[in-house]
């Protein structure tokens, strides 16, 4: 499994990485800073699934997710998995989308170590 996760904070970042490869022995994780990064990398990474932090400087993970929806399908590539963290008020576009369990999820900050694996464990 190749996992993206796209925050700007760096702890987080690194704190994810460590919790998947711990749980998920012999994943993939790339580590990007904020939207347009995650975009960039998912036009190349074969993801399947995708961080995004909903916040982020210059381009949100609501906005990425849309532009990464959009290369997908005018490539004709599987959209990746993606789930969305945030720890501010959810906008209404993201509970929108995450009504969707097959294709989003969602995690809110500050969020506990088995509530980051059972979000994941929600990957179809």
């Amino acid at each position: 499994m190749k996992i993206l996760v796209a925050d700007d904070e760096a702890g987080m970042r690194h704190l994810f990485k460590k919790i998947f490869i711990t749980e998920f022995p012999g994943c993939v994780v790339d580590l990007v800073a904020g939207g347009e990064e995650a975009v960039a990398a998912a036009r190349t990474g074969n993801y399947d699934v995708i961080w995004l932090d909903v916040r982020m400087p210059v381009k949100g993970g609501y906005e990425a997710c849309l532009e990464i929806e959009q290369m997908c399908s005018k490539e004709k590539l599987k959209m990746p998995f993606v789930i969305f963290c945030t720890g501010f008020k959810v906008p209404e576009e993201i509970e929108k989308l995450t009504a969707d369990p097959t294709r989003y999820a969602l995690l809110r900050k500050p969020a506990s170590y088995a509530q980051i694996v059972d979000t994941f464990k929600t990957v179809k």
